[in-house]
Parts: C-alpha cells; sequence; structure tokens
C-alpha cells in the first residue's frame, strides 16, 4: 500500500481551525484543549455512514464514554425542522448543558443540521464539523453556514455558527460510492472555475484522478478547496461584503433544479445541471467567448450527472423558484456568471426570455 503525507496544514478564522489530510488520530489529540471541560458529546451521523466507516472508534477514543448518538435520515431529508427539532430534544433528554459539544460526521446536510443544532442549543456549543463526503469535504462542511429548508426551498432558516474544528479526513472517501463520488465533482468545477491562478490549476490538474479514486488527487482537490473556501470565510464570514458570493456559481438554477427534482436530483448533480445552465447562460449574454464555453462543457461532460427530470425544465416552477432564491435580496433574479478562470460577475434582473431560452438548450443536453 502507498504511504500518503498527511498535510496537517491549519488554517485560522477566529477560535476555528482546519485541518485537512489523510489517517487522523482521535478528535482528542487533534484539538486537546477543546475536550478539556467538555461534559457531553452528541455525535450526529447518518446511519449509512456510521454503518460504513470504520473508522468511529479511533475517531471518538478518548471521549467515547461522553458521547451519545443522534441518528439522522440519510441524505438531504435530514435538513429540515422535524430533524432539528429532534436533535435539540434529544440533547435536552440526554442532559447537555453549556459545556457540551456538537459533532457533525456526514455529508452537508448532516453538518448542516448539527451546526445549527449547536447555534440554537442554550444559545449556543462548541462543535466539530466532520464532512465525509467529497461534496462536503470541499465545499459544504466548511465556513459556517448552518441552514435547513423550508417548504422544499434551499437553506431559508439557518445561521453563521463557526466550528471550532473542521476535519476534512481523505479516508473517509474510501466507503464512498460511485454516484456519491461523482456528486462531489461539481464543486470541484466550480472551485476550478473561481479559483485564480495556481490554485485552479492544481484543481483542474487533479480533477480526474481525483474521479477515478486515486487517494493522492483526492487528498489533493479536497486541501485546496477547503483552504479557499476559509480563506473566503475569513474575509466575508457573515456574506455580506460580497467576496463569499463567488462560492454560489452554479447554485442558483442547481437549487431550483434539486427543489424541482423532489429530493430525486442530489445536490451534486443538481449543481453541476447548475453549472452547466451558468455556463450557458453566460455565453448567451456574450459574457464568454466559445472556446472557454466548449472547455466548461467538456470538464462537466466527464462527470455524466443523472438526466434532468421534465420538472425540472418547467420554466414557470423554475422561475419561482429562482425568484425566491435569498441572493436575489429585492431582484427578480440574480446569477453568478463566468468571464474566465477566475473571474465571476454577479448580474441582476436577467429578462426571462432569455432565461426561458437558456433552460430549452438545457434540455437537448
Amino acid at each position: 500500500m502507498a504511504t500518503i503525507r498527511i498535510n496537517k496544514n491549519f488554517h485560522s478564522l477566529k477560535n476555528a481551525a482546519l485541518v485537512c489530510g489523510r489517517g487522523f488520530g482521535p478528535l482528542s489529540e487533534l484539538a486537546p484543549g477543546l475536550f478539556a471541560d467538555t461534559d457531553r458529546v452528541c455525535l450526529v451521523t447518518d446511519r449509512n455512514c456510521f454503518r460504513n466507516f470504520r473508522g468511529f472508534n479511533k475517531m471518538l477514543r478518548g471521549i467515547a464514554d461522553r458521547t451519545v448518538i443522534f441518528h439522522t435520515p440519510d441524505g438531504g431529508r435530514a435538513k429540515n425542522f422535524q430533524s432539528l427539532e429532534g436533535l435539540l430534544s434529544f440533547m435536552l433528554r440526554n442532559g447537555f448543558s453549556r459545556r457540551s459539544l456538537v459533532i457533525g460526521a456526514g455529508g452537508g446536510s448532516v453538518t448542516d443540521l448539527a451546526g445549527l443544532g449547536a447555534a440554537l442549543y442554550m444559545r449556543g456549543v462548541n462543535w466539530i464539523s466532520v464532512p465525509t463526503t467529497l461534496l462536503g469535504q470541499a465545499d459544504a462542511g466548511i465556513g459556517g453556514k448552518t441552514a435547513v429548508d423550508v417548504e422544499g426551498v434551499k437553506n431559508i432558516a439557518g445561521a453563521f455558527y463557526q466550528p471550532a474544528l473542521t476535519v476534512c479526513d481523505a479516508a473517509f472517501l474510501d466507503t464512498l460510492k460511485e454516484k456519491e463520488l461523482r456528486a462531489g465533482a461539481g464543486e470541484l468545477i466550480k472551485y476550478a472555475l473561481i479559483a485564480p491562478g495556481k490554485l485552479g490549476r492544481v484543481i483542474l490538474n487533479n480533477l480526474p484522478g481525483a474521479l477515478v479514486r486515486r487517494k493522492k488527487n483526492l487528498a489533493a482537490v479536497v486541501s485546496a478547496c477547503a483552504a479557499f473556501k476559509l480563506d473566503l470565510a475569513a474575509k466575508d464570514e457573515r456574506d455580506e461584503s460580497g467576496l463569499r458570493e463567488i462560492l454560489n456559481l452554479g447554485h442558483t438554477a442547481g437549487h431550483a433544479f434539486e427543489a424541482l427534482s423532489k429530493g430525486r436530483l442530489a445536490h451534486g448533480d443538481a449543481v453541476l445541471w447548475g453549472l452547466r445552465y451558468a455556463a450557458m447562460l453566460s455565453y448567451e449574454l456574450n459574457f464568454m467567448d466559445r472556446k472557454y464555453a466548449k472547455i466548461i462543457e467538456a470538464m462537466l461532460l466527464r462527470t455524466e450527472p443523472p438526466a434532468l427530470a421534465s420538472a425540472c425544465l418547467d420554466f414557470a416552477r423554475f422561475s419561482r423558484l429562482i425568484r425566491l432564491d435569498k441572493k436575489a435580496g429585492t431582484h427578480k433574479n440574480r446569477f453568478l456568471l463566468i468571464k474566465r478562470p477566475g473571474r465571476i460577475q454577479a448580474v441582476n434582473d436577467v429578462a426571462e426570455k432569455t432565461l426561458k431560452k437558456t433552460l430549452k438548450g438545457l434540455k437537448s443536453k
């Protein structure tokens, strides 16, 4: 077996820390000060993750006697008020206090739920984010945005609440099925499009290997994406200055596709289609030339996401969700468009006929 060097580079955001690498030891050894005064620990995870990953015993070594486990529904079904209320009630019944700690270990839905639960319980307890999917380690589990969905609309109720520690251990990725690995590809391509210069090239160069499970490439892209996102979060923690907005590339249409599919389209696959829509719209509005449009399309074609359901191509329903997107503010719509690598521009109030034409073009893909 090839030995992979663990890159223990920490990045700071106030009292938050991020560590990326492979094969980490117990959490209590990564951040001993965090557990010194902790009375109870709640591990929030879904049953599939807990069953498939063999490293939980090692991860909890030294704190297992203080830990209880809250199992969430699998996938995006965890991101709702029912699950949130269940988590808060579970913590209350198990005697959690202000000195307690929450660990969210799973995909983005699990870390979102765990972080929001930690933010709300007794007005805030410490939490640790342990994203276990490629999408979570590259994006969703980092940066302190926590939320649940309301009536099918993504991330309507939430809070900015930084984890005290984020651990991106590439060993978790060994357990992923092919469709779960593909679901993270959209975020990797997004970072390749928004990241400037060398960082974007690191992601692009390692992307083909990452998609076929080469451990070295997976660790490289996760570390690059995670470091870039945490740096943006440090500069624009509450998404107020606009710097962090570029992370939403592909998500305006992507969130609409995800909602219209009623959960049958995974978030990562929805983002892949959202990126295609953003690229086509960018070309339609003359933001980028045909050469670059073809390069982006070639990247996206590698991932082969599931076909869009007919409901996703219903323009009236699509347009309604676009208007409800929280990034739109007082505008009818707001899209992030692509000019060239590392150059993204926000555009408001794109004409409906243009949006409709782009959606119709996507149907033929």
